[in-house]
């Protein structure tokens, strides 16, 4: 194989294939490939949405750069985004908190 294919991953659809022994490295692996993919999907849409926004003349090109929202969509925002790190960050936490358990259990 070269150094630019890729080994083979696992079929779309399999949630049971594992790279790592380690569950928390497979948790980060998991969660950062799930964030870029989201990311990316997100860049994609956003720069659609400001390029057809602008051809039709309802905004400036650049203009979503310096929008600051009310105060409750502010809010809303940070609740969205507080729920984001719950569900990237929760698998990690739960498996941190398992080893650690296990640590407590084979020291005690």
């Amino acid at each position: 194989m070269s150094e630019s294919e890729f080994p083979a991953g696992p079929r779309a659809g399999d949630r049971n294939t594992t790279f790592f022994d380690d569950p928390v490295k497979e948790h980060l692996l998991r969660g950062l490939v799930t964030v870029s993919m989201e990311l990316s999907v997100t860049r994609d849409r956003l720069a659609t949405l400001e390029a057809l926004l602008a051809e039709a003349g309802l905004i400036e090109a650049g203009k979503a750069d310096s929008y600051e929202p009310p105060l409750e969509d502010a809010a809303m925002r940070g609740a969205q985004r507080q729920k984001l790190i719950e569900n990237v960050l929760g698998p990690l936490l739960e498996s941190l908190s398992e080893q650690g358990n296990k640590r407590g259990n084979e020291q005690g």
